[in-house]
């Protein structure tokens, strides 16, 4: 289908209904329309294949594993845990899984997201030869429709309390809403070469926090027994770091996920409050107040965080000047504490790599208007695509974390990465493709910055 031809009548009305359109996360662009009414890019997607997985992870979705997502603890504390263990393919002694392979993006998603069904998750991804992505038998993280701040902080703790001799947690901030903005780190943090993977910076994209954790779960799962490219996980890890910083934007997905209400501030919520009021007026929206929620893609006070970056941050001119749920740069470079975080660390050390985690459309985006490390950059998109089987593109926003980090001072190669082929927020049944196409990403890239 040619996303960027408007679509009229019946079949117009029902495309935005059901499948919606989205903002590239790099920037506005100025054809398309955004399901809340925003003028904005369509979607694209590029297919994946659809073949079923040979080996599978059975995951809980929706109400079971959610219910547990409002104890609240502290990620670090002790929490009871029992090492994971292997099931289904036959292992080696060392716990390598020896079958179960199958091809980069030819993830299919199992049956149903509705309450009480799940999702089957390919076991074994990517492109070369892999071992460390075997079936856990009792997973951390589970797979559901709305994976939230709550669950994910829980979630920290036990992988904490079960991995704690490969994994440590800081904070790096507090959201507008008083969230910790939490940064795992695996591997070694006296290495010298580190990685810095961040999601969730867009709120209606609350698969990638998702997508990240269950990344680094399997990574600390196989870190004593894996290997990626015939290489012990362990290996690359004594001499590599990798940080993720898993939901950039907890207020914002809070907002998404489960209305205003969620919000702990009265301010923030009549902010929230005024941006309806102001982008309905404006002709931004047309949606109901409820829909307008969940298509949110700002931070708590209203500010797109991903055009709050000091790249060509005074020439942005194509979104609104006001406070709204989209696209709507601030009132001045980094002047969102969740912008000011992410920047912080960013700055803190010098790094091989930066993966920022968006969705949708099965594509990377590499370069950027003054790009100092273009070459590289290209270089490590190629081996993304290679294992992804998304394609490349280059970058025409401004604003955003990626370009920021391209062209300051101590430039580094940086890549945004487009998950799913479906409008956001994105329905749990797509996190098969997501997966499949992205589990071996953290290693490979952990092993391209041991390389390089």
């Amino acid at each position: 289908m040619n996303c960027k031809r408007y679509f009229t009548g019946a079949l117009a009305a029902f495309m935005v209904a059901s499948s919606a359109f989205m903002t590239y996360a790099d920037g506005p662009v100025t054809m398309g329309t955004d399901p809340a009414g925003l003028t904005s890019a369509p979607g694209e997607s590029t297919g994946a294949g659809n073949a079923a997985p040979a080996a599978q992870e059975t995951v809980q979705a929706a109400s079971e594993a959610q219910s547990n997502a409002s104890q609240t603890v502290t990620a670090g504390g002790q929490t009871s845990g029992s090492t994971p263990a292997l099931s289904g393919s036959q292992t080696t002694g060392s716990g390598v899984v020896t079958s179960g392979v199958i091809t980069a993006g030819s993830g299919q998603a199992g049956p149903g997201s509705g309450p009480g069904s799940s999702i089957s998750v390919p076991a074994v991804v990517g492109a070369g030869n892999i071992s460390f992505a075997g079936q856990l038998s009792s997973p951390i993280v589970k797979v559901v429709d709305k994976y939230s701040y709550d669950q994910m902080t829980k979630d920290i703790n036990s992988l904490k309390s079960r991995y704690g001799s490969h994994m440590q947690v800081n904070s790096i901030g507090t959201s507008l809403d008083g969230r910790t903005l939490y940064e795992m780190i695996i591997g070694n943090p006296n290495a010298s070469k580190h990685v810095l993977i961040h999601a969730g910076i867009h709120a209606r994209e609350y698969m990638t926090p998702l997508l990240v954790m269950k990344q680094a779960e399997h990574l600390l799962a196989f870190y004593d027994s894996g290997a990626y490219q015939g290489r012990k996980l362990s290996d690359i890890l004594g001499g590599v770091a990798v940080h993720i910083v898993p939901m950039v934007n907890p207020d914002g997905i809070t907002i998404s996920q489960f209305g205003v209400s969620a919000l702990r501030s009265s301010d923030l919520r009549q902010t929230v409050n005024q941006c309806y009021a102001q982008d309905t007026a404006d002709g931004r929206t047309s949606q109901a107040f409820d829909r307008y929620l969940s298509l949110w893609k700002a931070n708590g006070c209203g500010v797109d965080l991903n055009q709050n970056f000091p790249a060509l941050w005074d020439s942005i001119s194509t979104g609104p000047s006001h406070a709204s749920y989209a696209n709507y740069k601030g009132t001045s470079a980094l002047s969102e504490p969740e912008s000011q975080a992410l920047a912080n660390l960013v700055n803190s050390r010098s790094w091989s790599l930066t993966i920022s985690y968006h969705s949708m459309g099965n594509l990377v985006y590499w370069d950027f208007e003054g790009n100092k490390v273009s070459a590289e950059s290209k270089a490590l998109a190629d081996l993304v695509t290679g294992i992804s089987g998304y394609r490349t593109n280059t970058s025409s926003g401004k604003g955003g974390f990626k370009d920021y980090v391209q062209i300051k001072d101590n430039p580094v190669p940086s890549l945004t990465i487009e998950v799913g082929g479906v409008a956001c927020p994105m329905p749990v049944s797509e996190f098969g493709n997501v997966w499949n196409s992205n589990q071996s990403i953290m290693a490979a890239v952990a092993a391209y910055a041991a390389d390089h």
